[in-house]
């Protein structure tokens, strides 16, 4: 379907609005510890991080019954962004409901999951159903900036949030509500032919091989990128960080694990703008590099584990990674599908392989790592960054090898 340029102005608008809630637990992270030490007592830090990332868990099954009724030409990707995004809203409204027991945080999250499997791959599948290619690449790095950006108000809002009130941050997923109304209004409500049909095609779905290498990469990523958001609010309280006063201002140090969420999210941002000029240059190098920053950042908060500043450094080169990565990723798989897989496609590079990674990040890592060397987060930092780096050598390998083999081709 062809737009014109307005309606392409107004669809970009409302892509980098949908983007600013793609990532709603980081409005929750700041209060994990306070979860873990003053509301649920009796549970562990790493009961209490999979309760939080059960979104994670509901997400991908949600993506692929989207994708599949997409597909089928049943639903429209307008109708599942627009449901998507009200479901966010209502797990806003269910926290302020029900808020004191513990399977209470789980339904929340399976809420909040449903809502994030319906629309966030279907805002990457707007990208790549009415942009070129160029257009794509160039939106794809202000589209993670403008995730990034919403991860920073989220980060900090609900780290305030949360001081007052542990569920406070989920009050802020009742935008939700609102960028569903601009999507009503903004993105076109074409459905998609019934699979098997568009251009006189029948026949299974078949996908390039090579999406499933990039979804592999988002999963590793991933199951590194969120052990630094799940665990700052334990790094700084365990590093005694914060409850400080600064200007006659009393800091907890919930709120201070708000701002360096946000800070994390800063970097993100400030790499997405560049995006578009680094991912011609470097290519799927880009992504190596991009695990590099993970290792350098986590490497520094192991090391400087009672230093403010050293942690805001960190979490700043750690968030310059997802911007590298995930659209470098996105971007790649984007060229490699048609009309007839762009659905199943984006839902596996942008919501089931990240979720999935997402979700095990604390049922491996925190339970691993407690396991080998305690309680210590600066261990569990440390133990992370290498394996990242030991990844970003198996990417380096496996991109210089296609490239070999590609320059021989022609």
């Amino acid at each position: 379907m062809s737009l014109t340029a307005g309606k392409k102005r107004l669809l970009s608008i409302a892509i980098l609005a949908i983007a600013f809630y793609q990532m709603p637990l980081n409005a929750l992270m700041p209060v994990i510890n306070t979860v873990v030490e003053s509301v649920f007592t009796d549970r562990t830090l790493a009961e209490v991080q999979t309760a939080f990332a059960f979104a994670n868990f509901v997400m991908p099954v949600v993506s692929l019954l989207g994708a599949f009724l997409i597909n089928r030409g049943v639903i429209t990707k307008k109708t599942a962004v627009w449901a998507g995004l009200t479901c966010l809203g209502l797990s806003a409204v269910s926290v302020v409901i029900m808020h004191e027991s513990f399977w209470q945080l789980y339904f929340a999250s399976a809420v909040m999951g449903i809502g994030m499997g319906l629309f966030v791959p279907n805002a990457f599948g707007l990208l790549f159903d009415n942009f070129e290619p160029g257009e794509r690449q160039t939106l794809a790095g202000y589209q993670t900036s403008c995730v990034n950006l919403g991860g920073i108000v989220l980060s900090v809002c609900g780290g305030l949030l949360g001081s007052a009130f542990w569920y406070g941050g989920y009050l802020l997923l009742a935008g939700g509500f609102i960028v569903a109304a601009l999507v009503f209004i903004a993105v076109p409500n074409y459905r998609a032919p019934a699979a098997g049909t568009r251009g006189g095609r029948r026949g299974g779905l078949k996908l390039d091989p090579r999406v499933f290498y990039y979804c592999g990469i988002v999963f590793f990523f991933m199951l590194c990128y969120n052990a630094g958001g799940s665990n700052i609010s334990t790094h700084i309280s365990s590093g005694g960080m914060g409850d400080f006063t600064v200007a006659g201002k009393f800091i907890t140090s919930t709120a201070l694990a708000g701002a360096a969420t946000a800070v994390q999210m800063a970097g993100g941002v400030v790499s997405g703008l560049f995006f578009g000029k680094l991912s011609a240059k470097f290519r799927d190098h880009l992504i190596a590099i991009a695990m590099c920053l993970i290792f350098l950042g986590f490497m520094v908060l192991s090391l400087f584990e009672r230093s403010v500043a050293a942690t805001f450094v960190a979490v700043f080169v750690v968030g310059m990674s997802i911007s590298l990565a995930m659209p470098r990723c996105v971007f790649a798989v984007s060229t490699l599908v048609d009309a007839d897989s762009s659905a199943i496609a984006t839902s596996l590079v942008t919501c089931i392989a990240p979720s999935i990674g997402a979700f095990l990040s604390p049922v491996i890592i925190t339970n691993l790592t407690t396991a080998i060397g305690g309680e210590s987060t600066a261990f569990r930092y440390r133990f992370v960054g290498i394996a990242a780096l030991l990844i970003a050598a198996c990417i380096a390998a496996i991109t210089a090898l296609r490239t070999r083999r590609e320059s021989a081709r022609i």
